[in-house]
């Protein structure tokens, strides 16, 4: 009986370890869903603003990502020369313009498409929603911690005296 008892709670144990394990893995439809909505809200976009922004939104997102897989790429590469080393900088510099670029570009369609204030305050919710989620990732159990908090504040600078 004590070996029928030590079984199921094993078992319920690994179900339950095996279930927070894939709650934690990435899900990028869900990312982008948080996404919408969190911007949605953030910039006030009514449906019909959302309904064309978000198109073009997405399409920003997926060449971004194509360049930034690519910094990644190079980011990796171990050069064996000074040579090597200075043609990865110039890609990744390169591939920096190019993302510059590529913004701009969708902030342009982006203010054809809806108001100029909502673009921008879609821009800044953006940015928050990167940094919340980051925040989550941060505080998720058996996530690498977080520096201190002295760590994080303008290293090598000295605070501002009034």
């Amino acid at each position: 009986m004590r070996r029928l008892v030590c079984i199921i709670i094993m078992a319920v144990m690994t179900m339950a370890a095996s279930a927070e394990r894939e709650e934690q893995r990435f899900n990028p439809q869900k990312f982008r869903m948080e996404q919408r909505e969190f911007i949605t809200r953030e910039a006030k976009l009514t449906p019909q603003e959302a309904a064309k922004f978000f198109p073009l939104f997405n399409e920003l997102q997926d060449k971004q990502r194509a360049l930034f897989n690519r910094q990644r790429q190079l980011a990796r590469q171990k050069p064996a020369s000074e040579k090597e080393a200075a043609d990865i900088i110039e890609d990744m510099d390169e591939i920096d313009m190019q993302i510059a670029k590529l913004r701009a570009q969708y902030h342009r369609k982006f203010c054809k498409a809806i108001p100029a204030t909502k673009v921008n305050m879609s821009i800044k919710a953006e940015e928050k929603f990167k940094h919340k989620m980051m925040d989550r990732l941060v505080r998720r159990p058996n996530a690498p911690k977080a520096p201190a908090k002295a760590d994080r504040q303008h290293r090598g600078r000295k605070p501002n005296s009034k």
